[in-house]
């Protein structure tokens, strides 16, 4: 298999482009969601970022989507998108810090960089074996 390595800089420019452009917007976003595994590190970083809380439950989001609160959605990756289609049709905003233009369902409305190869993007927080 080959990689593609994404490093601390890449991520760290990343954040900043994606709060910067959320900022620009004027949204306000109540709390940021990461997908498990891939997103979690990212929504920590963001929430950081946009000074908003993390919140670590899927069930959560809908509760507060029940309330009327804004969550954003994020994940590492959109590869085929499936799972960010879900919470796209349900009217969430999605963050991602890359998009794979040629594959992806979903496209993010917040999103930093954009591939068009296959090979895996190996996350700082990742190791060459956790491709699972």
């Amino acid at each position: 298999m080959d990689y593609d390595v994404v490093t601390w800089k890449l991520v760290d420019e990343a954040i900043e482009s994606i709060s910067d452009k959320i900022k620009l917007e004027n949204i306000s976003y109540d709390v940021v969601y990461g997908i498990p595994r891939g997103g979690l590190v990212f929504a920590v970083m963001l929430s950081h970022a946009l000074k908003i809380p993390l919140i670590l439950n899927v069930e959560e989001v809908w509760r507060l989507k029940s309330e009327k609160k804004s969550v954003l959605i994020v994940d590492d990756i959109s590869d085929t998108g499936s799972t960010l289609m879900y919470f796209k049709n349900e009217g969430f905003d999605i963050a991602t810090l890359y998009t794979r233009v040629h594959t992806t369902k979903t496209v993010a409305k917040y999103n930093a960089f954009e591939v068009s190869h296959n090979d895996w993007l190996l996350f700082p927080w990742e190791t060459k074996n956790s491709s699972c």
